[in-house]
């Protein structure tokens, strides 16, 4: 066998990672099959536990291992099966699994000297279905212990007899087998030791290549990193599919991606790459699609529901799709799709795109090149001049087309779902247009501005700044003030060290910062906000969730008494509002709605509105002279 070819720059050296060929001798003769060959293994430090919480995820999550896959379906878990007593049986694996296609059921594997433990049946499923069909896969777990010594070994046999059916993503063997062993050392001074492997069962048909000799490095090479991570207490940030499934999610991607990809690559007109833009709206356009499945009834869109009886009738329940608004859409690819989809709806943006022109003639009418004043800045900018409390002059924005953020008309319909990605200036605003609206809405924040539109950096969460303030000092220093945050830069170049302390570690980024104040904001009025790690491809990739509790303008004394973080007088309000003595309940309500987000805007910049609403005519004008970029 030719030795491995390994880059220094792949092998951390600070880490025990460095793949040998092990010894021919090495598990053999304890695994069925006749032509097992050992390919890599390397020494470590982490414990079992360890090891096999690291296969459960891979096993589970196996894009992890390879691109060209989306996810694994598990058929079968052993877990779950209680007509297994202690394990399988040779010639049925369980009186459950008789149920199951043939195809699906497990393969039985006995391995001489092991215990079993635990048995998968998962399904896995590439990324382009139209090059790569799935493979079905049995994945066993084994232990055996012996004094000190401990030995997992996780088997994962294919479903396929013939190399010439295995797909492209799997290496070209009838099996892989992953072995660790640990021992643990009596003598308190002394480090445990172990050694992780991997191996294939070769077929008859199939000589070992530099290919197959990769992939047993990068096999190795990801068990070992992510074992290390769980020795060193990594806890996974992000969460993927809290709001809408991985499956579901995936087969709509792949479908629009099947559909709208190819075409929409080749007329790219925008200077930006086409791939992240493309690709991130597509994405974006699948995460709506279901969720508003599960939201309204959606039967009428051309994408939805592919005639499933059952869903039908569950749509029937729901209240009718409500369309939807996009504010700063960009390039109006969003739009683009999910109109094309068959969902009613529109977007605006300050700046014309490229991208506008090339779609279709029906869909340039639903994109708008205008500027967003929200309603509530309208009144205190007209009294700056003396005059009736009406709508804003168009002068002010040198003739440029505007909206006042009510996209609802109280004519007995919902109010529109409220598309923000990506929005800049409008993503603080989000979910406070959403609420003069009743609209429920997603934001999907990029960069940080505040509410009248200046760049800044959101302010860190009370509780995180508690928690980082009071953080235990690392290696005996003094604890880390507040000062000494913010000294951190011009000390460092005194210090010479840009390690960061306990508290800095705690200090949240500006992103997570800015999402956590648009959390806040969306709470102040009455939201409670889920959040979604989207699979886009785009480091930006959070997405807000805030449903509107009772769409329409007789909940505003439920969302104003639910606000949790600030908690609303409406005695207060009412009297700001007496002199008016509005007649009519909607505007009434819709004063009170004004006037609680006024009082947020004036809390927030600690200025008056007046000035809060020359600001952003300001900015207004500078966006919209600009020329537009590719989102």
């Amino acid at each position: 066998m030719a030795a491995p070819l390994i880059s220094p720059a792949a092998v951390d050296p600070h880490s025990t990672f460095d793949p040998q060929v092990p010894g021919q001798h090495l598990l053999f003769p304890d695994l069925p099959g006749d032509r097992w060959r050992p390919m890599l293994q390397s020494q470590c430090t982490f414990e079992p536990d360890m090891f096999l919480q690291v296969l459960q995820n891979l096993i589970k999550n196996p894009n992890i291992m390879s691109t060209h896959l989306f996810r694994a379906d598990i058929l079968y878990d052993s877990q779950k099966d209680q007509t297994i007593i202690s394990e399988p049986g040779e010639q049925q694996f369980s009186e459950y699994t008789k149920h199951l296609k043939k195809d699906c059921q497990p393969v039985y594997t006995p391995v001489s000297g092991f215990q079993w433990q635990q048995t998968y049946v998962r399904q896995l499923v590439p990324r382009n279905r139209q090059l790569d069909k799935d493979l079905l896969q049995t994945c066993h777990f084994f232990v055996k212990r012996s004094g000190v010594s401990t030995s997992n070994l996780i088997l994962y046999v294919p479903h396929v007899s013939d190399s010439a059916d295995m797909p492209w993503y799997h290496p070209k063997v009838k099996q892989v087998a992953f072995l660790h062993e640990f021992e643990k050392s009596s003598n308190r001074d002394t480090k445990h030791t172990g050694t992780v492997s991997v191996h294939f069962c070769e077929f008859d048909d199939v000589e070992l290549d530099q290919r197959l000799e990769r992939t047993a490095l990068q096999l190795l090479s990801k068990i070992h990193k992510h074992s290390r991570g769980q020795q060193a207490g990594y806890v996974k940030r992000g969460r993927h599919d809290l709001i809408v499934t991985q499956q579901k999610f995936q087969e709509t991607y792949a479908r629009l991606k099947a559909k709208y990809a190819k075409t929409l690559i080749e007329g790219w007109v925008e200077e930006t790459d086409p791939s992240k833009h493309i690709f991130e709206d597509l994405g974006i356009a699948a995460f709506l699609i279901e969720l508003w499945s599960e939201m309204y009834d959606c039967s009428s869109a051309s994408g939805s529901l592919d005639g499933d009886q059952a869903a039908d009738d569950q749509a029937q329940e729901r209240r009718k799709f409500p369309g939807f608004v996009d504010i700063g859409c960009g390039n109006g690819l969003l739009v683009n799709l999910l109109v094309l989809e068959g969902y009613p709806g529109w977007g605006f943006d300050a700046r014309r795109r490229k991208t506008w022109e090339t779609f279709a003639p029906e869909i340039r009418e639903s994109i708008k090149e205008m500027v967003l004043v929200p309603e509530v800045l309208h009144i205190h900018y007209e009294n700056t001049n003396g005059g009736e409390a009406v709508n804003i002059s168009a002068d002010a924005l040198e003739h440029r087309a505007f909206h006042n953020g009510v996209f609802w008309e109280n004519d007995g319909s919902d109010p529109p779902f409220i598309i923000s990605n990506h929005a800049d200036e409008l993503t603080p605003w989000t979910p406070l247009i959403s609420y003069l609206n009743g609209s429920s809405f997603i934001a999907i924040p990029c960069c940080s501005h505040n509410l009248a539109g200046a760049r800044f950096r959101a302010p860190v969460a009370k509780q995180v700044k508690e928690s980082s303030q009071s953080a235990p000092a690392e290696d005996g220093a003094a604890t880390t003030t507040r000062q000494d945050i913010g000294l951190r830069d011009s000390q460092a170049a005194e210090t010479g060290s840009l390690k960061k302390s306990a508290a800095g570690k705690k200090m949240p980024s500006a992103y997570a910062s800015l999402c956590d104040y648009v959390t806040k904001l969306a709470n102040e009025v009455g939201f409670t906000v889920e959040k979604e790690m989207l699979r886009i491809p785009s480091t930006r990739n959070a997405c807000l969730l805030g449903r509107f509790p009772t769409h329409g303008s007789s909940g505003t004394q439920n969302v104003l008494s639910t606000s949790a973080n600030n908690p609303i007088d409406l005695a207060d309000i009412q009297e700001k509002l007496s002199a008016s003595k509005p007649t009519d309940p909607a505007s009434s309500d819709m004063q009170i709605k004004q006037t609680h987000v006024q009082d947020i805007l004036t809390r927030e910049l600690d200025t008056p509105l007046a000035n809060i609403c020359d600001d952003w005519i300001s900015r207004a004008k500078q966006i919209a002279g600009k020329v537009g970029d590719g989102h």
